[in-house]
């Protein structure tokens, strides 16, 4: 009898886990990450106790999201008008999956770095410093063929494509950052940096499309314009 019980009751856990994982966007956000996690730990010769280390912070972040899913659903079952009391609820639930989701940030870079700097050290290659020129006509050949794709998309009604000049315009500058430095710490530091800009994007504009279309042009132009002009 008991078996039974404990069978339902595994079964019940993973319907959760399963509404959560189908209604939940940040949830699916935060399986890819572990997952891209793990495939990286997979192939860095990690100590035993680095990995436990990323086990824990991946498990607190999927915890956290569990517990925010789970407040929500009862405030919503309690009320589904605005309330002041539902709406702190929700938020410092939201808050502490934020929390959890910095410190498995701060633990990753922690683990990853020594690892990774040293990767691409090994990837540098003596090649000619380019000049200043060649980067400035990057950033303006960035800036007309961005223009001129949102043109292509205004004539043809397809507006919520017309690319986000900004975004494109800052991706193709930090990739060039990059590209010119190719140091692990500026990488981070500069990605963090244009991370930023997309949010504050997304919360003026919230045509997704347009400014992640923007950041990809850029920095496929910065990729390409680096290497052959």
């Amino acid at each position: 009898m008991w078996v039974k019980k404990v069978l339902k009751s595994f079964r019940y856990a993973l319907e959760g886990l399963k509404y959560t994982v189908v209604t939940q966007r940040n949830m699916r956000i935060h399986l890819v990450v572990a997952l891209a996690v793990l495939l990286v730990s997979l192939y860095l010769p990690l100590q035993k106790m680095e990995v436990l280390i990323l086990f824990v912070a991946i498990t607190l972040v999927l915890f956290a999201e569990l517990i925010n899913t789970a407040i929500e659903a009862v405030v919503d079952m309690v009320t589904s008008e605005y309330h002041p009391l539902a709406k702190i609820a929700k938020d410092v639930s939201a808050g502490a999956t934020l929390l959890t989701a910095g410190l498995a940030v701060i633990v990753g870079i922690s683990v990853f770095y020594p690892y990774l700097d040293q990767f691409m050290q090994g990837l540098l290659v003596a090649a000619p410093t380019k000049p200043r020129i060649v980067l400035a006509a990057v950033i303006a050949f960035d800036f007309f063929f961005t223009l001129m794709i949102k043109a292509i998309f205004h004539r043809v009604g397809k507006n919520h494509w017309e690319p986000s000049m900004i975004t494109s315009l800052s991706f193709c500058i930090a990739t060039l950052i990059v590209a010119i430095t190719w140091n692990l710490l500026i990488t981070l530091l500069v990605y963090t940096l244009t991370t930023f800009v997309l949010g504050m994007r997304f919360r003026v504009d919230g045509n997704r499309q347009s400014i992640l279309f923007g950041s990809l042009i850029g920095i496929v132009v910065a990729i390409v314009g680096f290497q052959f002009l």
